[in-house]
């Protein structure tokens, strides 16, 4: 099985899990759960693709927002059209939160496979941005051509 494959499978089962993680009927309790699975989802996608991820309180308020706060507003504004009431509000809210964790866990999917969450990956990214900077200050003579040379020979030395 490809590390493409393993992704998808994993991601696969946690939107399972945030979806059933949404269908808890006491309040509050299942906000947590779906952020819970969310927050193991981004983990195991981390390890699978060989990056460290980290989350800090920020973070898993951010993903608690997005992935369990959102659809919750959403199921609960579903309530109050006739006929649908508390049933359809818990169907909406887990096939949102399902839907939720499958958009983030894609987009840290494509960051993982990109190596944008590789600490190397972004300081050469700093660095080509720097050289291009530096190239256009001496295009404009505001550097000189030894001082640019002195600049691009520590920013690659950087690397």
């Amino acid at each position: 099985m490809t590390q493409h494959e393993r992704a998808d499978e994993l991601i696969h089962n946690h939107v399972a899990g945030a979806a059933a993680a949404a269908a808890i009927p006491l309040p509050l309790i299942d906000l947590v759960a779906v952020t819970a699975v969310q927050l193991s989802l981004m983990r195991r996608l981390g390890r699978l693709y060989g990056a460290e991820v980290g989350v800090d309180a920020a973070g898993a308020v951010g993903v608690g927002l997005f992935g369990a706060l959102l659809p919750r507003v959403a199921a609960s504004a579903l309530k109050i059209l006739p006929g649908i009431g508390t049933i359809g509000g818990a169907v909406a809210q887990s096939a949102l939160s399902g839907a939720t964790t499958w958009a983030l866990a894609q987009s840290m999917r494509d960051r993982l496979e990109r190596g944008a969450l590789d600490p190397d990956t972004r300081a050469h990214s700093d660095v080509t941005r720097s050289l291009a900077r530096a190239e256009r200050l001496r295009r404009r003579g505001l550097l000189t051509e030894e001082e640019y040379l002195r600049t691009r020979d520590e920013l690659l030395s950087a690397l």
